[in-house]
C-alpha cells in the first residue's frame, strides 16, 4: 500500500506540473502477544524447535506451513489450532503439554543444530551400525572424563 502525495514544481513559464510520488507506508509494529498462556505456548514453542536444532523453515516444511507462520505462533501473534498444535508435537517429538507449557523440565539439554542433524541421519541407519557408533562414543566419553557413569 503506498501513500500519495501530490508536488507542485514551477517552471520558468509559470507552468505548473503534478508529480504523483509514491511513498512506502510506514510499516505498524508487529503485534505482541498480550495473554500469559500464549506467551507461555509461544516461549515454549521457540525453545523446543530450537532444542531440536531446528529453523522455523525447516518446521514448517515438516509439519506443512510456511517459516512466516511458525515465526507468527512463535511470536504469539497467532493461536495454534489442534491439528497444528498436534503436527507441531509430532514433528519435534515433544508431547503436547510440553508445548503448551504445562509440564517443565527440571533439566533441559540444549543440542545445536549441527548435532540434531547427525542424530537424525544416525537415527535412519541400520541398528548394527548404531550400535558400533554408540561404542565408538563411549569409548571417547570414557577416555576424556572420569565419571562413572558407564561402569556397570
Amino acid at each position: 500500500m503506498f501513500v500519495c502525495t501530490y508536488l507542485i514544481i514551477t517552471i520558468p513559464q509559470n507552468l505548473f506540473i503534478f508529480i504523483l510520488l509514491y511513498m512506502p507506508k510506514a510499516r505498524k509494529k508487529p503485534r505482541q502477544a498480550t495473554d500469559n498462556r500464549l506467551i507461555i505456548i509461544s516461549e515454549s514453542l521457540q525453545s523446543i524447535r530450537k532444542r531440536r536444532g531446528l529453523t522455523q523453515k525447516e518446521l514448517g516444511e515438516k509439519i506443512g506451513m510456511t517459516r512466516e507462520s511458525v515465526a507468527s505462533y512463535e511470536a504469539g501473534r497467532s493461536h495454534l489450532t489442534v491439528t497444528t498444535l498436534l503436527d507441531m508435537a509430532s514433528a519435534l517429538r515433544v508431547s503436547v503439554n510440553d508445548i503448551l507449557g504445562l509440564e517443565r523440565k527440571t533439566m533441559e539439554i540444549t543440542v545445536t543444530r549441527r548435532w540434531a542433524k547427525r542424530m537424525e541421519i544416525i537415527e535412519g541407519l541400520p541398528d548394527s551400525v548404531k550400535k558400533h557408533i554408540l561404542r565408538a562414543l563411549d569409548d571417547v566419553i570414557k577416555a576424556n572424563t572420569r565419571l562413572s557413569i558407564f561402569e556397570d
